[in-house]
């Protein structure tokens, strides 16, 4: 039996995060790169620029997130051995962690 393609449409340039996850939540990765309305980028070189701008950005935007009690504790922990907090050496953490993930591509 063939699958039917219903019309994806294309996502706003001005989208706000609300509607650009309301978006991809509703159209499937593969039937909208299958659209054309979607893309796979190899290069992350404009990301990398942002996420080297962003370590001199002030901290304004909020990230919240659920963890399992003893992994927050071992974080508080080893933020203490380091003399920051749990939340400073988690941001350090996702920074580096982002860096990598740019860089493999």
């Amino acid at each position: 039996m063939k699958k039917t393609r219903r019309k994806i449409s294309r996502l706003a340039k001005d989208a706000t995060d609300e509607q650009i996850i309301r978006w991809a939540k509703s159209n499937d990765v593969f039937d909208r790169l299958e659209a054309g309305v979607s893309e796979i980028v190899e290069d992350h070189t404009d990301l990398d620029a942002l996420l080297h701008e962003a370590i001199f950005q002030e901290n304004t935007a909020q990230l919240n997130m659920r963890l399992p009690p003893a992994m927050k504790a071992v974080l508080s922990k080893l933020a203490r051995e380091r003399t920051t907090d749990a939340t400073t050496l988690a941001r350090i953490w996702l920074a580096e962690r982002l860096e990598r993930e740019l860089k493999a591509g």
